[in-house]
């Protein structure tokens, strides 16, 4: 549009000068000391016209001569920049593809490059990165004070490098001093939330393991199995943390009710019994016993019972009973039915029940508790019967299995 614009005011100059000219012709005189020149007006005018365009051309020429230099310095000054460009993205691929030692070097090459510009920031952050991969501790710390030197903001990969470093050598005091130096630049970050996570696991502090597994979760950087191993360590070290009821129901409200069922359930159950919370630890085994029918949870509940007032104790028998009739073929849950019932000298129900479990599943535990109905029955014989089998059992379980020879 501009283009046009100017043609067509040309144009009109162009007209006016020829109207003008047609009009007046006169003459132009030139005075020079005594002599004077007469020239004619449109001569003139297009000679003006013609000096001032060939001046023109040549101040461009005198112009461009002059520049020369400049200009070669300044494609000195972009060649330069190119190589330095060229060397940090050779560096970088390098990194990526495992090749330490060849980013290293690309990375010193944009470092001595005077025009590498805003590229030096990287380049120091893949040299200390890669330096650090080589294990080469003294050239990394090098890369790290040159970028100690950059704005805070860029100082983000030195303190995770640092962090990452520490934990490796397990310095937690250094580790804690660069992970809070990073989170005040960027506390969302991914990389920096993991290194907190890696942190607090090996610390043991099972709250921050929680926080930061949700945290990685949430985002999506982690998969749902190992956010759910984090969350279960986490849940298993705020259990083992429990010294008394009160810490143990606050616990029980952080654990989410599939893993109170699942994973955690037998564990739940023997802290109950150790903490000496016995009818707890009943009605707990009580509730998820029918439901996982994990065998696991019968001894918590047999330790239990024997301290329970005789009214409960027979209740909990009849418990397990019910349980028997849907699994009738169970053997530890009969041998534990045997133990109840030697808890409260029902004798004969106790040799029923351990003879039971005996038969469908010879166990050490089983021939010692019926050797001890025995000895209440003053059957002498038949107990010392019983302990030899369970040293048979014991032998058995220590006896070295044959190797087996593959042609």
């Amino acid at each position: 549009m501009k283009t046009v614009i100017w043609i067509v005011i040309l144009f009109a100059a162009a007209v006016g000068l020829a109207l003008v000219s047609g009009i007046y012709t006169g003459n132009v005189y030139v005075v020079v000391g005594q002599t004077m020149l007469r020239v004619n007006l449109h001569a003139f005018i297009l000679g003006l016209i013609i000096a001032v365009v060939a001046l023109y051309f040549l101040v461009g020429l005198l112009a461009g001569v002059l520049n020369v230099p400049g200009r070669l310095r300044r494609f000195g000054v972009e060649r330069k920049g190119r190589q330095a460009a060229a060397a940090l993205n050779t560096a970088g691929l390098s990194y990526f593809e495992g090749r330490f030692e060849k980013a290293e070097t690309e990375a010193a090459k944009v470092l001595s490059n005077k025009e590498a510009g805003d590229n030096r920031a990287l380049a120091l952050m893949l040299g200390a990165h890669a330096a650090d991969q080589m294990d080469n501790l003294a050239l990394r710390d090098r890369y790290l004070q040159d970028i100690e030197l950059l704005p805070k903001k860029q100082q983000l990969s030195r303190y995770l490098l640092l962090a990452e470093s520490a934990l490796g050598r397990r310095d937690y005091p250094t580790v804690e001093q660069n992970l809070a130096a990073a989170a005040q630049i960027n506390p969302n970050l991914t990389r920096l939330v993991r290194l907190q996570l890696r942190h607090a696991f090996d610390k043991g502090n099972a709250l921050e393991v929680l926080d930061k597994a949700e945290k990685l979760a949430k985002a999506g950087a982690v998969s749902e199995f190992e956010a759910g191993e984090y969350q279960l360590w986490a849940y298993r070290r705020l259990l083992a943390q429990v010294s008394d009821a009160a810490g143990l129901k606050a616990c029980l409200k952080r654990i989410p009710d599939n893993l109170k069922a699942g994973e955690l359930c037998v564990e739940i159950a023997g802290k109950y019994e150790r903490l000496g919370l016995y009818g707890q630890a009943v009605k707990w085994v009580d509730r998820y016993y029918p439901q996982t029918g994990d065998t696991a949870l019968l001894e918590p509940f047999v330790e239990s019972v024997r301290y329970l007032s005789d009214r409960e104790q027979q209740k909990a028998i009849d418990t397990a009973e019910g349980w028997l009739k849907t699994t009738p073929d169970n053997a530890q849950l009969l041998m534990y039915l045997g133990q109840l019932a030697y808890g409260e000298q029902l004798w004969g129900k106790a040799q029923g029940y351990l003879e039971a479990s005996i038969a469908i599943e010879p166990t050490l535990s089983a021939h010692l508790a019926l050797a001890r109905v025995f000895d209440e029955t003053a059957q002498p014989q038949k107990a010392e019967a019983q302990r030899k089998l369970a040293l048979e059992a014991v032998d058995e379980e220590e006896a070295p299995q044959p190797e087996t020879q593959t042609a």
